[in-house]
Order: C-alpha cells, then structure tokens, then sequence
C-alpha cells in the first residue's frame, strides 16, 4: 500500500457531500487539499471539515469555464502547498431526458460540467505533472457511462466521453509517471440504509475506494473503469 503522507490533492465538485467525504478521507492519510467548487459555503465547509481531519486545505469557489481558471485553479494549489501530486475530479451534473425532446441548454449545461470541465483542468495540470514526472488523476465518474440508458440524455453521453478523455489521459502519459483511475459508482447516498433498510452505496465507500486506487502497487492498479 502506498502512502500519501505529505501529497497534495487537488480536488473539484466540493459543493457536494461526495467532495466533502473524499476530502476528510484523504485528510485522514495525511493529505494537503485545495478544493474548488461554485459554491463558496459549501467549499469552505469542505475546508473546515478537513480542518477536523486534521490537514490543511484551501478553498476556491467559483466557476471553472475557461482554461484560465483552470490553470488559476492549479496555480493556486501549487502556491498553497508547493507542489501538486493528485487530482480528483467529480462529474456531479445530472440531468436528462429523450434526445429527441431532450433541451438543448441542459445538454450543453451537463456536457460542459462533466466532460469540458475534466478537460479544462486536465488542460491546465498534466504541463506540471509531466514536468515533475508524477502524479495520479481520478475521475470520479458514474455507471452511466458502462451502457446506453433510456432518458440518460446528456450525462449518459458526457460519461462515455469521460471515459475516452482519462483513456486518453493514461496513454498519452504513462511515460512521464502519471497514472490514471476511473471510478463508476452507482448513485451514492448521505446515508447507509433506505426508507425500507436495505444498504444503500454511500458517499463514504465512494471515497474508500478512491483511497483504495491511489494506494495500490503499480502491478495492482486496474486499466479501464472501477465499477463500484
């Protein structure tokens, strides 16, 4: 098991609870984290939660649209912390709908926050990881992306691009010491059980398993997407 002791994680979609549990998961092994997302009270309680964790983290809130604020995004972090090792993107914008009715300001909405995004910071913080000769990236993505399902609209087709980019990613990389993860969760819950008992996947096991693909040896890491 490899450590993450003294990592820095770059991490975006932390206005939601996913963010938040991978955020204090990682703080739990010692990780140093600058956390993005649009909404400035939900990232500084992304702060303050991995504060309670016992690391230290950053906030930035506000949009990322342009390869500007990507590269801010990634500056900031290096400013913070002096170097940046991982990168946890999540895919949080669902929406959907029949294509042949689907809105075409959703689908350009849910395409931009779940594959433009990815690219935009991938555009902006694999220049640093090349230069240093390391780093992990993991796309925190959905099942969606393992199939074709009715009024998935927009997000069922920004998920399989996903999957394309990070395969991309890896091979355009592997070289220069970066490796790749993709996870493909099913919904994940707040809570442990449903209104009828029955274990739900929660956003803790998600972030399990994040820890789980940064950590594993070389000879351990999967190629292609981790279904959970």
């Amino acid at each position: 098991m490899e450590s993450l002791q003294g990592k820095t994680a770059l991490l975006t979609g932390a206005s939601t609870p996913l963010a938040e549990a991978i955020a204090v998961a990682l703080a739990g092994q010692g990780v140093k984290l600058c956390v993005s997302g649009p909404w400035a009270e939900r990232v500084d309680a992304v702060v303050a939660a991995v504060a309670g964790a016992g690391s230290e983290a950053v906030g930035v809130a506000g949009p990322l649209e342009t390869l500007e604020q990507a590269e801010a995004l990634v500056a900031r972090a290096g400013e913070a912390f002096g170097a940046v090792h991982l990168v946890i993107w999540i895919t949080p914008f669902w929406n959907g709908g029949f294509i042949h009715d689907h809105a075409v300001p959703v689908w350009d909405r849910v395409l931009a926050g779940n594959l433009r995004e990815p690219f935009l910071l991938a555009r902006a913080v694999l220049p640093v990881l090349r230069r240093q000769g390391s780093g992990q990236i993991v796309a925190v993505g959905s099942d969606s992306s393992l199939g074709a399902y009715a009024r998935d609209g927009a997000y069922n087709v920004a998920l399989h691009g996903l999957n394309a980019l990070m395969d991309l990613i890896r091979v355009e990389n592997a070289e220069h010491g970066i490796r790749v993860h993709v996870l493909a969760p099913g919904l994940a819950q707040t809570q442990p059980l449903d209104s009828d008992g029955r274990p739900n996947l929660t956003t803790n096991d998600v972030a399990d398993w994040v820890l789980w693909a940064l950590t594993r040896p070389d000879h351990l890491r999967p190629i292609g997407p981790i279904v959970i």
